[in-house]
Parts: structure tokens; sequence; C-alpha cells
């Protein structure tokens, strides 16, 4: 039997939901987590993880006593990222050196030739350790620094190429194009920024690109997500917390505050003081996310016949074509597993834009696509995701100064207008960098 009133709702499940939601009760707080399935929480960085949001995830298990993440390595399984372009297709996900190796070889501009015998000369096992011990540290002094107002500097240890990489990682992938007549970096940086936070981008800040070059050169791992949030999900029932699978099917507002909800399942009527809304942009109900940026929704085609095993596909491959960066289409997402899984091509969120009308444009591209790929076809269907990508093509980073780490992206969710007081943003891109690494940093926030 659900409560009244709770200090806490939390709206969409996933990882991070459950994970606030266990915290707020190791807080004495009562908490409820409603799973409306009009809240989608999936995201690429939020189930292709890296050492880096491993370890962060790792750090909340020990402090808040959590079981199944302090275990998090149990539910991860090696994946494989592709990222390929009308020019070349870089495969990453493996081991530091491997993936250095596979990047020098398609962008050789990142080491002088003279060096690169000292990259085949590395011992394979000691450097890895070395990279990801350094790894390590910066997510250590990027934690720390995501507590402070002020950003910070990291200053990258090993040998003397690995640094020259290092600097113009950054220096290439943030070159203007009226310098450099090749839009080469610019689709990396385009790919990264998808693969890295769901974000399209045109630079890097100052902040961001140690950030960047670790996630890159790490190991990736799928998150079987849906076994670990079943063990999360039992955990906050044990800690005393409510999950109910339910839509809501009314929001009620008083001068500009939520004041409470009704769910379909007819528990009567729920007041709280905050909610949390962990989702991308659902639709059909009485709010949105005022931002100052666009939003790409996804049509997607995935097989008629679906594998019914929770074994997620532990294989993306993102597309696209330097032609096609500026436009509104500006990317594309393959799935796969042992076999195709989905189809992701996405259409930018304008007032009347619906998935349906996108069907001859999408199974065109998937056809193209198809071609250049080794996976055999099946019959498809047209399906809805509810998740979206971030477009922030137009903002201009600060290469020069570290901006704060949980810089907070305006992202305020409105009705008639007019922010709603204690309805809260907490989806994937609450904050401006770090995709999942910086919600996992900001997770525990008052």
């Amino acid at each position: 039997m659900l409560k009244n009133r709770y200090q806490e709702i939390l709206v969409g499940v996933g990882l991070m939901s459950i994970v606030r939601g266990i915290i707020s009760l190791k807080r004495n707080r009562t908490t409820l987590l409603i799973d409306d399935r009009r809240f989608t929480v999936d995201s690429y960085p939020g189930l292709f993880l890296s050492e880096l949001e491993i370890l962060a995830l790792l750090r909340i298990g020990k402090k808040y006593d959590i079981p199944e993440l302090s275990d998090l390595r149990q539910f991860l399984v090696p994946a494989d990222i592709a990222l390929a372009t009308d020019q070349s297709r870089l495969r990453l996900g493996r081991a530091p050196l491997e993936n250095l190796k596979e990047l020098l070889r398609k962008y050789p501009e990142l080491l002088d030739p003279s060096d690169l015998e000292q990259v085949f000369a590395e011992p394979e096992e000691e450097f890895n350790r070395s990279f990801l011990a350094e790894l390590s540290r910066f997510e250590t002094q990027n934690f720390e620094a995501s507590m402070r107002p002020k950003g910070h500097r990291f200053e990258l240890q090993g040998p003397k190429w690995l640094k020259t990489i290092y600097a113009r990682f950054g220096e290439l992938m943030n070159q203007e194009y009226r310098e450099s007549k090749d839009l080469k970096y610019a689709v990396l940086l385009h790919l990264l920024g998808l693969h890295h936070e769901e974000k399209l981008k045109t630079s890097l800040g100052a902040e961001e690109v140690p950030f960047y070059f670790f996630r890159t050169f790490s190991p990736v791992y799928r998150l079987h997500d849906f076994f670990l949030t079943t063990q999360l999900k039992r955990r906050l029932v044990l800690l005393g917390g409510d999950y109910k699978e339910s839509g809501v099917q009314f929001w009620q507002f008083f001068e500009h505050r939520f004041e409470n909800l009704l769910l379909e399942s007819f528990e009567g009527v729920i007041s709280g003081e905050r909610v949390l809304f962990f989702a991308h942009l659902p639709e059909d109900v009485p709010f949105h996310i005022a931002s100052s940026f666009g939003f790409f929704r996804k049509t997607q085609l995935t097989p008629v016949k679906r594998m019914t095993a929770p074994f997620p596909p532990a294989s993306l491959t993102y597309f696209a074509d330097e032609g096609l960066l500026g436009t509104d289409r500006p990317y594309r997402v393959l799935g796969q597993g042992r076999e195709f899984a989905f189809y992701h091509w996405p259409y930018l969120e304008l007032p009347g834009s619906k998935p349906e009308f996108f069907q001859r444009d999408l199974r065109l591209a998937f056809e193209e696509d198809a071609a250049l790929l080794p996976f055999s076809q099946v019959p498809v269907e047209l399906t809805f995701t509810g998740s979206v990508t971030l477009d922030l093509r137009r903002l201009k980073s600060d290469r020069k100064h570290e901006a704060p780490v949980l810089k907070r992206l305006p992202m305020d969710i409105i009705a008639e207008d007019r922010v709603i007081k204690g309805f809260e943003y907490w989806g994937p891109f609450r904050y401006q960098t770090q995709g999942l690494l910086g919600l996992a940093y900001g997770i525990e926030g008052i």
C-alpha cells in the first residue's frame, strides 16, 4: 500500500534513478519510484560504460553500502564500438594500447612518424596497467573537483609520445575549419560526442579534453541493466522504499508548484515535496523541458521477431557523413548482438513532428548502411524509442579555462510558460559535460 505523501518521488526507472532512491532512503527520506513507461531513461553512454563510469559507480556502492554496485563488474560484458564515416571506420572499446594503435592507424597526425616505433615497442600489459592507473588518478581528481565550484586542470603523466597524442588530441578536434580545411577531426569529435555523452558538439572545453581522451581509449563494457536494475529495485524495497509500475494519469500544479499526482492504478492521490524526473522527453504529459538547445528524437527499425532473452546488444556502430555534420540528419546508430538488434535514425524535435513522417528516409538510410556492414538482413518494423540526443553544436566552449565539473545546463520543466517548482530534471542532460560520469558525481545532490 502506497503512502499519501513522500519526501521524494522519482519518475522513470533506470540505474541512476534507483541509485538516487536508495541514497534518499539511506538519508531517511520517504521515497517512491514510479515506473511510467513514457519516461525513457536509456542512453548510449548510460548502457555502454568506460572505466571512468565504473569507478564512479563503485565509489557510490562503497559509500552507501550498495552490494549490487560494489559488485558492478559482474553485470558487465566487453563491448565493441565502431565510429564509421564516409572516409574510414574506427574500432574502439578494447584494451588501451590496442585502441591507441587503432586511432593512430586512422589518424596518424596525432604523433610524429619518428615516434611510432616507441608505441609498438611498448609492453602491452604493462602499458595498459599504467594507462588505467592514470585514468583512475584523473577520475579521483575529477570527482574531488566536482565538489568545488571551480574547474581543475589535469596534467597527464606517462611517456613523451603519449603526452604528444594527448596534446594533439585536444588541439586537432578543436581546430577551426578555416585553419584545417578538413573535417576529418570534426567528424571524429561529432561521433565521440554521441558515444561519450549523446550530445552533438563542435568543440571541447579545456575541462573536457581529459574526459574525452580517457573515455576514448578505455575498454568499454555493455551493462546488463535488466539484471542490475532488477536487483537494485529489490534493494530499494527492502530499505523501505516504494516501487510502483504504473502510468501517471493526472498531474496537479498549484501556483506553479507540484502538488500531487494520480496513478492509473488507482492508488489514491499522492503528494510529494520533490519530484525528480529521470528521463529524456516524455510525450502526452502536461509539461515540457525548456532548453535553448535543440533535441533530436529517434525513429528506429527493429527485427519483427526479437530475441526474448534479456541479453542486450554489445556492439554499437555510429555513422556520420562529413557532408551532413551541420544538418538535421547528423548521424545513425546500429546496435548488434549475435544478430541485428536496432537501427536509429534521428529527426529534429519540432511541433507536430512524428516518427511516421520519416519512414521512407529511415528505410533508405538503413538499406544504404546495411550494404556496407556485415550483418544479415532480417524482416524489420518501425518502432518507437523515447530517447533523444541533445544538440550543442552552437554552444561555444571555453578552450582555455576549465569550467566546473558539474555545470548545470538550463533544463527547466515548464507548464503554461512557467517553471514548476519542486519538479526537477535529473535526466541524462542535467550537466553540460561528462554524460553519465557527471550524473554519477551529482546524484547525491540535495
